[in-house]
């Protein structure tokens, strides 16, 4: 399933209060915007309470009703320096250097990319219908066969060889795994447990599949961590679950494509240019 990469929007602690604005209307829109009510006034610009419960949340993970006095105290105290501090950054032209301006700009952007994800997950809930078909199309998956399997890995084909040699004359292959394995299941003999087959790289995964249970694969397979001598122990068939005790996964799934689709939409009805 394609999963969509949602926003990672990095929590503002240093936020700038009460930005100066052009005109008394202007102020009177940013003031309704923000809410009602303040929790402090610094040199006559107001800390609104909506961003003293936002800064709550963030810093102490609380509701600001929940909040001891001591901690109200220490949450405006917070508040009041970054005011001061940021007011202080705009008196020096802080905000006007390129990094500050692109990294406060990206930050914005970040915060409403988010909210506009999580505002349309909520507005277009999947339906029946759409858990059902991501359900059906990854049945093959959910009950594919499980593999009990254990391997030794090895830094070259040479070696590798070898080892499968010493199996054909009888040697005990946990035993050869502890011995010369380098992975990290090689002190518990090479045992690697059940798992399906696209669980590993290929060609191990392909390895897997066509070996004979209980019979060492007689050549070496090589990935990207070196050449693996491998032994399928046991095979099985997984029984899929059903879908209500999938139900959650299935949510997540289906809001990821909805998503997908939906920013999918977007990029396609822009005129993007993209500048060399």
């Amino acid at each position: 399933m394609k999963f969509f990469r949602t926003f990672s929007v990095v929590t503002a602690v240093g936020l700038s209060f009460g930005c100066t604005q052009d005109s008394d209307s202007d102020s009177h829109q940013a003031v309704d915007v923000l809410g009602p009510g303040e929790v402090a006034i610094v040199d006559g610009e107001r800390i609104p309470e909506s961003m003293f419960r936002l800064y709550a949340l963030n810093a102490l993970q609380a509701n600001a009703e929940d909040l001891t006095p001591e901690g109200r105290e220490e949450i405006i105290e917070r508040l009041v320096y970054l005011q001061l501090l940021a007011k202080d950054a705009e008196r020096n032209g802080l905000d006007q250097e390129r990094r500050i301006a692109a990294e406060l700009e990206l930050q914005r952007m970040q915060v409403l990319a988010r909210s506009m994800t999580e505002r349309y997950t909520e507005e277009n809930p999947p339906t029946e219908s759409e858990l059902r078909d991501i359900y059906e199309l990854n049945l093959p998956r959910l009950s594919a066969p499980e593999y009990k399997t254990r391997h030794i890995l090895v830094e070259t084909e040479a070696e590798a060889a070898g080892l499968i040699e010493q199996l054909n004359q009888g040697a005990d292959f946990a035993e050869l795994a502890m011995e010369h394995s380098t992975g990290p299941t090689g002190p518990d003999g090479g045992d690697l447990g059940w798992s399906s087959a696209e669980s590993f790289v290929e060609p191990f995964a392909e390895a897997i599949q066509a070996a004979t249970p209980g019979i060492p694969i007689d050549t070496p397979v090589e990935t990207q961590y070196g050449w693996h001598v491998i032994l399928v122990e046991e095979t099985q068939d997984q029984v899929a679950p059903g879908l209500e005790s999938v139900r959650e996964e299935l949510i997540v799934a289906a809001e990821s494509q909805k998503l997908d689709a939906y920013a999918t939409s977007l990029r396609e009805a822009a005129e993007v240019e993209i500048v060399e």
